[in-house]
């Protein structure tokens, strides 16, 4: 999991270098090819069918991941990178609050608590008065929230489907959905751009793959937390490689939103661990999943 991370904060760094010279789409577009041309030769082998058990949420987690990564890739092109991860990694909220809002999943006192600690944080983060309010602000917003809902699609989604499928169907929906902005939009990239791009496709498949492997061998909260170490090699690359500054008011507003994530996901481990040891207390027999 911590491998997985540093790989995603490497895609952030890649990122910020191309995303000046060259669209968002048309960086989604080469990431979703390379990982769709890939997942392909991984899984036809191994006999994997390509059709999923429930198309219509496939579909509808494909299209909000590829949302998500449009924004991500517009955020980081237009503030600084520790801020662009920082405001992504809202996600944790959001998706407490679509849990509930869709699966009716309940919200405890302690869960309000930190998810208004974790709200007050993004409104220091992004004070109306400071030179972060801006689109990038708001694009990076809307990343973490589309991803919370992303996330919350894919715990279900795993209750019925292989890992590779599910990456498969966001590259093969996402691709789609770019292809007619990528021709519209369409700059023809240098050499070495050309292999950043392609660099980009590679390293966010190894990314998601080590991800997927991860959750083998931890739980859903457990893994969540780790990841949360992509802000630290993001923002560390920020600093030395983009210079980005460490205000006061980025500090405090990061340490609300990351800490009230960091409770969400705790809180949601100790609580499935408790379910887990009622169940097994009503029968010995029965094992945790995870």
């Amino acid at each position: 999991m911590v491998l997985s991370a540093f790989f995603f904060a490497l895609t952030d760094v890649l990122i910020k270098f191309v995303s000046p010279a060259i669209a968002a789409t048309e960086i989604a577009f080469f990431r979703f090819l390379t990982g769709a041309v890939i997942l392909l030769s991984l899984m036809v082998p191994r006999g994997i069918s390509l059709r999923g058990k429930n198309p219509f949420m496939l579909f509808v987690r494909a299209v909000s991941g590829t949302l998500c990564f449009l924004f991500l890739v517009k955020s980081i092109s237009l503030v600084p990178l520790s801020t662009a991860m920082v405001l992504f990694y809202t996600f944790p909220l959001f998706a407490a609050f679509f849990s509930f809002l869709l699966f009716r999943e309940s919200l405890g006192g302690l869960e309000i608590i930190l998810m208004l600690v974790g709200f007050f944080g993004i409104y220091i983060l992004i004070d109306p008065g400071s030179h972060v309010f801006n689109q990038g602000g708001i694009y990076g917003l809307l990343a973490g929230c589309f991803a919370g809902f992303t996330v919350v699609l894919i715990r279900k989604l795993r209750e019925t489907h292989d890992p590779l499928i599910i990456y498969f169907y966001f590259c093969l929906v996402g691709g789609a959905v770019c292809f007619p902005f990528f021709l519209k939009e369409f700059t023809r990239p240098s050499f070495e751009q050309f292999s950043l791009l392609i660099l980009l496709g590679l390293v966010f498949l190894i990314a998601q793959l080590l991800m997927n492997q991860g959750f083998k061998f931890c739980k859903a909260s457990e893994g969540s937390v780790i990841l949360m170490s992509e802000i630290v090699f993001a923002g560390v690359a920020g600093v030395i490689i983009f210079k980005d500054d460490l205000y006061a008011r980025f500090l405090i507003g990061a340490l609300l939103i990351v800490g009230s994530g960091f409770g969400l996901n705790l809180r949601n481990r100790r609580l499935r661990l408790m379910e887990v040891s009622t169940n097994t207390e009503k029968d010995p027999r029965e094992l945790p999943s995870e």
